[in-house]
C-alpha cells in the first residue's frame, strides 16, 4: 500500500476512475445516464473517471447504486483480494 503524501492519493483517484469507466462501460450506460441515474452531473462523472475529483463515499453509493451493484464493485483491486 502506498503512504506517500499526494502519490497514493492520485493513484487511487486514477485507479477509482478506470475502474468505475469499465463498470459503467460493462452495463452499456453513458456518462450523461450514469449522471441522470446518480443524480450527478455528466461533467463530474468525466471527471471522476478521469481522476480529477476525489469521491466522497455517499458519492460512491449513489454511484453504485445508479450501476447497480456493490459498493466494492466499484474498488480498485477490490475483486483481486477477496
Amino acid at each position: 500500500c502506498k503512504r506517500r503524501h499526494g502519490v497514493a492519493e492520485e493513484d487511487i483517484r486514477i485507479r477509482f476512475g478506470n475502474r468505475l469507466r469499465a463498470v459503467r462501460n460493462q452495463a452499456g450506460i453513458s456518462q450523461e445516464k450514469l449522471g441522470e441515474l446518480a443524480g450527478l452531473h455528466r461533467t463530474f462523472i468525466s471527471m471522476v473517471e478521469r481522476g480529477e475529483r476525489n469521491v466522497t463515499i455517499a458519492t460512491v453509493e449513489k454511484l453504485a447504486c445508479a450501476l447497480d451493484c456493490g459498493l466494492y464493485h466499484l474498488m480498485p483491486d477490490a475483486v483481486e483480494k477477496l
